[in-house]
């Protein structure tokens, strides 16, 4: 079993956060004992457990804020904290966790934050260690809990539970279902119940809808057939008028080379015509003259072009030279203005120069005789002798420089020699105020000390006094306390506490052996009521199901065990008879389905045709109204070839005529009638073509508007047609419909004779279910009856053979034993008293010895400070001179760093002054040196201005303006090849017309014009035809590319694909789910039979009371769930409490019991628990299990405890953790060889010691 092997705490609680305050606690097998006072850190080291095993903080705790030693107890912005433990599982393999926490205040609000997490395998020798894995790789908590092989609920709540949730077994009943949920480790498993059931519901709900999908997929798949039947036959229809109308395609080919050929002939006629027409002044000459003609006139339309190009070329030259001399120019004029604005800059200038030299020659007294703006010459040797009088100042000038600065000097010297008797008298000043601020402080000091001494003169007689006193109680107090007589007092009455204990142990083995025959009988006695009860649970099943067991059951049929198999035979046998009828109702409903399917696409069809049939009818009355539509067709078409006919004869007509008329009429009048005179018929020609035209125009339109009417008559063909066959069809589909309807009455009927013969084996299957659960308890009470009869023989077997002997009762050892216990729990009290009025008395006298000893010090102290009092009052007279002599010096320094300072400011100014003078003569040669400067630049510049001046004007001079005129005159000559061709063309047309005859020409186009118009009404009826055709198969196609058909066929099966997938996933989710919860029944069962049979077991070796007989788990199915319990759609729940047995009757505990009981009871539960779930874990710890536990009940507890340790002393593993602050339960706990003792050090920090036991 996995074990716990050392602890070190640091910076947690009341433990110290420096490296130095680390504890460190090693755990010990069988027992570790942890002893300490109230406050010190006891049950700290359960948190720490807790906290390094699961990484929860413990409650109360503020989410860890308050689990780390507090950052302000010692003025720290942060504190840090630690906790390592070392571990061994199963395997014996070590592991090391440690685990680091941080709490930092900020703004005063404290945080709580995780800094660190790492495992580390430990090197034992049998296993390599050193291997780390840190909490960014792995959850920690999960892997502490697979190393120790418990869960973190059962850490937490079963083997290291927190005092303050001890007590959690008598919790409300939510929290401790909650809690036994998770020690069950049953959460994770109900939430995939809970998940299977969901998907269940979900999926039977989904099966649903898929079913209507289907049979909504089915209609739709036989309605995509019928339409794709209906789209096959009109595209066969479809393909049979395209062959017909390709055979009137071929027919109108000849027909239309024909008519193209004549006009043709026309269209060239007309086109000769219109070019003699448009030939304006023909040539005169023959056509090599033409020729010769033509060849000289592009010849002089290249020479032209020639010379044209030319005279281009040379006006670009010439315009650009012309531009390029009007930018020079107008960069003459630029250059010219900006010169005349310099010039008059210049004069400016000169002005200024002129004033600014007489200003300098008046300053340096020279004669000015010259006109300075006349000539330059003047001007030049004027500012030599301004340079020459300059040099002269400026040599004077240097003279002067020279002896200001010996003057400066000696100016400046005295200036420093000033400051410097100013700063040392400052700093004099500063020196002597420093000494006399420290002979102020001395001199408080001193004054001070003074007083104290005075004082302490009256404290050392006080305290001599109180010595004296002290030393007189001391030697009383000695006298009266007989040290050596309590010690052998003492030690006598610990001899005959272990003597007690000896008889006691003795009168315990022998109340031990008779308590083990007891709990055979006992166990005899319950095995012998749980028998009866079982048997009376058999009489009360059988009697609750007398009646239906003939219902159910063959009468002749006598069942004395196998109640449930023979109840699940019958079930068998009546679900077969309910699914043949089941299957014969479904076969009748899907009959019924297909028929009201057919019924209502046959009713749509029916409607549909009806709607048809009134639309045709009203489109037929609209355009014949009650004339019949074949007579109708008849006059459209005689009409329209009438038209047709007419439209010709004019259009010829017009065309012959036109062109004869032109050509020469007296020809055409020829042509027409030749007994008449020419000149009369060509003027009524003349009058019938101007009225040509409109009449053509009149007869177009009536065709247009005949033919329009001849289509719309032809395309309404089709509509007629569909008409006469929904008229025939109508009556035999409704007749179809009654026929649908009377079937579908009798499957009705049909289906309703089923449903009755249904109804009997369906109530009986419906028993037999309500049955079965009973069955199953009853076979389970008659098996229990056999179980128990076998076992209360096997318990008789037994009882041993000298169980006899023994001649008292176990009332009597029972009253022996508290006898002897009461004796050992006065003398143990009487022998503490002693202890401690033995160690009250030693305090005492250490105490006196402690105040006899600081009296002492004190008194010395004292006496040392009286003895410095002369030698302090002389000092302070000395300190009172000296910082009268000191004042006074500080005074006269004073006096004299006032005329110092007036001195020094008179000599800064002096020296200033001379200094701005030089100054002012520096900037007046300055000046000079400038203007000299600026007046050679603007020399300068004024010459180059000259000279550029000078070559612009020449320039100007020699410019001359070049000019040319440019004349462009080309003519285009007419060009001759066209005049060529014409009289070409018009000689072979005239040739052509000579052969034709016009009046046969005529009859020919109208016979064809009257054939073509025949094939074109017959070809206009089949594309009618074909349009109507086309219209159908175009609504069947986009009908069919419709979603809902295009993939009737793919979602019919698919569709019936997940309905039977679904219904097989229904089924085995509500087996699977059924499976799992009879396991998870199973295994909650026999813990819980395990562990009831451990508290019973527990509480009669520990309680010492009569009140209760025994206390146990119950569990109870939740109301809601048994509601529905066979239901696959609902998870089956338990609710627990504990209860307890008082005079055979069954009540809750929770409310009814005292604050002991409740302490026993939890702790009694959590026993059990460790023993029944930590199997591969043997620690368990108990924090303070003596609370509110009376004498009787704590020495019940600890025999119980040391029967267990001696059970598991084989285990090497098996570790019991106990805290507390009682020492009498340690000493009764048996034979311990040390213990940890905990408390707090003189920074009220904690520490762990270990203490041997002598």
């Amino acid at each position: 079993m996995s074990t716990i092997e050392r602890l070190s705490i640091q910076g947690i609680r009341s433990f110290g956060a420096n490296a130095d305050d680390t504890q460190t606690i090693r755990f010990t097998s069988p027992i570790t004992l942890i002893l300490g006072e109230n406050g010190c850190g006891k049950t700290t080291i359960i948190e720490c457990l807790k906290y390094a095993l699961t990484g929860e903080c413990p409650p109360g705790s503020d989410r860890g804020k308050n689990f780390i030693h507090d950052p302000k107890i010692f003025s720290l912005s942060d504190a840090l904290g630690q906790i390592k433990l070392e571990v061994r599982n199963i395997q014996g393999i070590r592991l090391s966790i440690c685990r680091s926490m941080k709490v930092g205040m900020k703004r005063g609000k404290s945080s709580f934050e995780t800094l660190d997490a790492t495992l580390n395998y430990l090197d034992d020798g049998r296993t390599r260690g050193g291997d780390s894995i840190s909490k960014r790789c792995v959850d920690v908590d999960q892997a502490m809990s697979q190393f120790m092989g418990v869960s973190k609920a059962i850490i937490n709540n079963v083997l290291f539970c927190h005092q303050e949730d001890s007590n959690w077994p008598l919790d409300e009943p939510k929290k401790l279902k909650e809690k036994f949920d998770a020690i069950f480790g049953i959460t994770e498993y109900n939430k995939a119940l809970d998940r299977l059931i969901k998907m269940r519901k979900e999926e039977t709900a989904a099966l649903k809808i898929k079913e209507a999908d289907l049979r909504f997929a089915e209609h739709l798949k036989q309605e995509m057939e019928e339409k794709s039947l209906s789209l096959q036959n009109y595209r066969q229809k479809a393909l049979s008028i395209d062959d017909q109308c390709r055979k009137c395609d071929a027919e109108m080919k000849p027909v239309e080379e024909r008519l193209q050929k004549i006009f043709n002939v026309e269209r060239e006629v007309d086109q000769m015509e219109n070019l003699r027409g448009n030939i304006k002044n023909p040539f005169a000459g023959s056509l090599e003259e033409l020729d010769a003609e033509i060849s000289s006139f592009h010849q002089r339309m290249s020479e032209q072009q020639i010379e044209k190009e030319q005279a281009e070329h040379k006006l670009n030259v010439l315009n650009k030279q012309s531009n390029d001399l009007v930018k020079r120019r107008n960069d003459a004029d630029k250059r010219r203005v900006l010169l005349i604005e310099q010039s008059e800059k210049e004069k400016n200038c000169k002005l200024k120069r002129n004033e600014m030299i007489k200003a300098l020659c008046e300053k340096l007294k020279i004669t000015i005789t010259v006109n300075l703006m006349k000539d330059s010459r003047n001007l030049i040797e004027l500012l030599e002798g301004v340079h020459n009088a300059l040099e002269n100042q400026q040599s004077q000038i240097a003279k002067t420089i020279n002896q200001h600065d010996e003057e400066d000097k000696g100016r400046q010297t005295i200036v420093d020699q000033l400051r410097v008797e100013i700063t040392k008298l400052k700093e004099s000043v500063a020196t002597l105020k420093k000494q006399m601020q420290s002979y102020e402080r001395e001199l408080q000091q001193n004054d001070k000390k003074i007083f104290e001494v005075e004082k302490a003169a009256q404290q050392l007689k006080e305290i001599t006094k109180q010595l004296k006193e002290t030393e007189v109680a001391y030697e009383s107090a000695l006298a009266k306390f007989n040290q050596s007589k309590f010690k052998d007092k003492i030690q006598n009455d610990k001899d005959q506490i272990k003597e007690m204990e000896e008889q006691f142990r003795q009168v315990d083995e022998r109340l031990t052996f008779l308590n083990s025959i007891s709990k055979l009988t006992a166990e005899i006695g319950l095995k012998e009521k749980e028998m009866a009860k079982r048997e009376q649970e058999v009489r009360r099943v059988k009697s609750k199901h007398s009646d239906n067991f003939g219902k159910v059951f063959n009468r002749d049929e006598h069942i004395e065990a196998n109640f449930k198999r023979h109840l699940q035979t019958s079930y068998e046998k009546l679900k077969t008879q309910v699914k043949e009828y089941t299957n014969k109702m479904n076969e009748l409903k899907l009959k019924e389905q297909t028929f009201e399917l057919k019924r209502k696409s046959l009713k749509e069809d029916i409607q549909k045709g009806k709607k048809e049939l009134e639309d045709g009818k009203e489109v037929i009355y609209e355009k014949c109204h009650d004339t019949p539509y074949e007579e109708l067709l008849t006059k459209s078409k005689a009409l329209l070839n009438s038209y047709q006919l007419e439209l010709g004869a004019q259009k010829s007509a017009e065309a012959l005529y036109k062109n004869k008329l032109k050509k020469n009429p007296n020809r055409i009048v020829l042509y027409a009638i030749r007994a008449c005179q020419a000149s009369k018929l060509s003027s009524d020609l003349t009058d019938e073509i101007q009225h040509l035209p409109q009449n053509i125009k009149k007869t177009e339109m009536l065709l247009k508007t005949e033919q329009k009417k001849y289509e719309n008559l032809l395309h309404l063909k089709p509509i007629l047609e569909k008409v006469t066959l929904l008229e025939k069809d109508l009556p035999g589909k409704e007749q179809k419909l009654k026929d649908i309807q009377r079937e579908l009455t009798d499957l009705a009927n049909e289906s309703e004779t089923f449903q009755m013969l249904l109804a009997e084996p369906t109530f009986t299957m419906d028993l037999a279910s309500s049955m079965m659960g009973d069955m199953s308890l009853l076979d389970e009470a008659l098996k229990d009856v056999i179980r128990l009869k076998a076992e209360i023989n096997s318990l008789k077997t037994k009882l041993p053979e000298g169980s006899e002997e023994e001649n008292q009762s176990i009332d009597d050892l029972q009253n022996e034993k508290t006898t002897l216990l009461d004796k050992l729990r006065e003398m143990r009290k009487q022998l503490d008293l002693n202890e401690k009025h033995y160690e009250r008395q030693m305090e005492s006298l250490n105490k006196f010895i402690e105040t006899k000893n600081n009296l002492a010090g004190k008194k010395i102290k004292l006496q040392e400070g009286v003895q410095s009092l002369p030698s302090l009052e002389t000092r302070q007279k000395e300190i009172r001179e000296l910082s009268k002599t000191t004042a006074k010096e500080i005074e006269e320094n004073r006096s004299k760093i006032a005329p110092l300072n007036d001195k020094l400011m008179a000599a800064i100014k002096d020296k200033d002054k001379k200094l701005n003078l030089q100054q002012e003569l520096e900037t007046v040669d300055k000046d000079l040196s400038n203007f000299g400067q600026q007046i050679q630049q603007h020399s300068g510049k004024i010459g180059q201005v000259v000279e550029k001046l000078d070559k612009i004007k020449v320039e100007l001079v020699t410019q001359e303006t070049l000019e040319r005129d440019l004349k462009d005159n080309r003519e285009l000559i007419l060009l001759g090849d066209k005049c060529k061709d014409l009289a070409n063309d018009y000689k072979k047309l005239n040739e052509q017309l000579g052969r034709f005859d016009f009046g046969n020409m005529t009859k020919e186009k109208t016979e064809l014009n009257e054939q073509r118009e025949r094939v074109t009404i017959r070809k206009g009826e089949l594309q009618g035809q074909r349009g109507e055709v086309n219209h159908q198969i175009k609504k069947l196609e986009r009908e069919l590319n419709e979603p809902k058909f295009r993939d009737s066929l793919l979602n019919y099966r698919r569709n019936y694909y997940e309905v039977a997938l679904s219904r097989n996933l229904c089924d085995d989710l509500g087996q699977h789910r059924v499976a799992l919860e009879w396991a998870l029944v199973q295994f909650h069962t026999e813990k819980m039979q395990e562990i009831n049979r451990l508290i019973r077991e527990y509480w009669r070796m520990i309680y010492r009371g009569n009140d209760i007989d025994y206390i146990q788990i119950q569990t109870a199915d939740d109301p809601e769930s048994k509601k529905d319990a066979s239901s696959a759609n609902r998870r089956r729940n338990y609710n627990y409490r504990v209860v307890q047995s008082k005079n055979s009757s069954v009540i809750e505990m929770r409310g009814r019991c005292s604050a002991g009981q409740r302490v026993l009871a939890s702790l009694i539960i959590r026993m059990a628990l460790a023993e029944t779930f930590s199997s591969n874990c043997g620690v368990l710890a108990l924090d303070e299990p003596t609370t509110n536990l009376d004498r009787s009940n704590i020495l019940s507890l600890c025999d119980a405890l040391n029967r267990v340790v001696e059970e598991r002393q084989a285990q090497s593993n098996f570790m019991l953790l106990i805290i507390t602050h009682d020492e009498e339960f340690i000493s009764t706990l048996g034979k311990i060889d040390c213990y940890n003792r905990v408390s707090r050090n003189d920074e009220c920090k904690s520490i762990v010691r270990r203490v041997e036991v002598a």
